[in-house]
């Protein structure tokens, strides 16, 4: 019993995955195949219904018919015999009937006029003539509307045959996507990209729907990388701006003493010189700024052309940086992964010094660097055994012009913001931590 229940159980199952998987079928069926199929069925459709009302309209002629013929008057025909019939003068239809010999034996008119002669059989199995009245105005009215009726079902039916098709094929396979669609162009007229969209079908309007989804996320990607780079921006001149704030003010105020002391002349060569010392300090250092903001544009331009790289062979030029930028310091460099990885060197060597540059200002005794390669993707983490980093520069050691409490003036703070620009235009990032023994600056390069 319990062998038959799971047959049965097993036999349901298997019916339910074809029942489904026909369902799916038909749900993702091409465009093509799918209005093919809503054609034949509505011509099913269409031939089922003309036959019905055929049929429907054929009983009421077929009744009368019946009614005239129960009516008829039947002339039997002697054995052997003939008839004729002809039209009289005045018009009316008449008949003759003759024996075996040819000798008349009947004559007579059809009743109402023009009526209906039919030759049958009597019930002796002789030959008869049965001659059926004509019909009354109202029941050849009726039989020749019924029979226009008929013949006019044929187009009807097909007619409307096409318009179910065209509208369940509207209804069910082109209404969704097509209205999604025009409201997505209009959302993203309006610039809000902020929705998604579903295929759900995987005919050719699944995949249209599919291609518009990935254009709707391409200029939403693009839209918030602009907005990001338009605050990136205005958080770069809002640092230049505060930046150049005090070489700007230390040259008016010497400006300001020069032009009030000098013609007095009581500000002596010597310190008149120094002042302008101060001046011309302050003035390399605006000329640095101007040159960096030109580098920050030039780095945000950046186009990464990747390249096959070998691993080894980057781990052993950047043990060659690092013993030049952190001379007096023990560097180690290890690798892991793959040994082939697909970036923009100069990207990356770039990318290294710059963090090399910065913890050599902070490593007392040791820096390390770490590669590791993944599926073409590159990560590259420098660490050292300073002080770390502070909370504040957790949070803003990659944003322009900052610079650290025990940075000097000189230093304008971009080494790290530049690593981070790079990166992203690698489709990376950088991002920085603290080790418990110093800190780490790790970037990531994407393929």
């Amino acid at each position: 019993m319990g062998k038959i229940k799971s047959r049965i159980d097993l036999a349901r199952s298997r019916a339910r995955q074809r029942r489904a998987t026909a369902r799916r079928r038909w749900h993702n069926m091409s465009l093509r195949t799918a209005f093919i199929c809503y054609v034949l069925i509505a011509a099913a459709l269409s031939t089922a219904a003309c036959m019905a009302t055929i049929k429907l309209l054929d009983e009421p002629r077929i009744a009368l018919y019946q009614k005239y013929n129960e009516m008829a008057e039947e002339v039997k025909i002697p054995q052997g015999g003939s008839y004729r019939n002809y039209v009289t003068v005045d018009g009316a239809e008449a008949y003759i009937i003759f024996d075996s010999s040819g000798r008349e034996v009947d004559r007579g008119e059809v009743p109402y006029g023009e009526g209906h002669i039919e030759l049958g059989l009597g019930s002796d199995m002789r030959f008869a003539l049965f001659i059926q009245p004509e019909y009354s105005q109202r029941d050849l009215f009726w039989t020749r509307f019924l029979a226009v009726l008929q013949v006019a079902s044929l187009p009807i039916c097909y007619l409307g045959g096409l318009i179910l098709c065209a509208v369940a094929f509207w209804r069910w396979r082109l209404r969704g996507p097509i209205v999604a669609l025009e409201r997505a162009s209009a959302r993203i007229t309006a610039n809000d990209l902020g929705f998604s969209l579903h295929a759900e079908r995987s005919d050719e309007l699944g995949r249209l729907t599919e291609s518009f989804e990935a254009m709707r996320a391409s200029l939403d990607a693009n839209s918030r990388e602009m907005w990001a780079q338009m605050a990136e921006r205005r958080k770069i001149n809002a640092a230049f701006a505060h930046d150049l704030r005090t070489p700007l003010t230390v040259l008016k105020g010497r400006a300001a003493m020069l032009a009030e002391e000098l013609p007095e002349g009581s500000l002596s060569w010597e310190e008149a010189a120094g002042a302008v010392r101060v001046m011309q300090k302050h003035i390399s250092r605006l000329e640095k700024y101007v040159d960096a903001m030109a580098r920050l544009q030039r780095f945000e331009d950046v186009e990464p052309r990747r390249a096959p790289m070998d691993i080894p062979s980057l781990a052993a030029e950047l043990a060659d940086s690092a013993g030049i930028i952190c001379a007096g310091r023990e560097v180690e460099v290890t690798s892991s992964g793959e040994e082939r990885a697909s970036v923009d060197v100069e990207i990356v060597l770039q990318v290294c010094e710059n963090i090399l540059s910065n913890a050599s200002r902070y490593a007392r005794k040791h820096v390390g660097i770490s590669l590791s390669a993944h599926g073409g993707a590159l990560t590259v983490s420098v660490s050292d055994d300073g002080p770390g980093f502070a909370p504040e520069a957790l949070a803003r050691a990659s944003a322009p012009f900052y610079k650290g409490s025990e940075s000097g003036p000189e230093h304008l703070g971009l080494g790290l913001n530049i690593c981070d620009i790079l990166c992203r235009r690698h489709g990376g990032k950088l991002s920085v931590a603290n080790t418990g023994q110093g800190a780490r600056v790790t970037a990531q390069f994407a393929p």
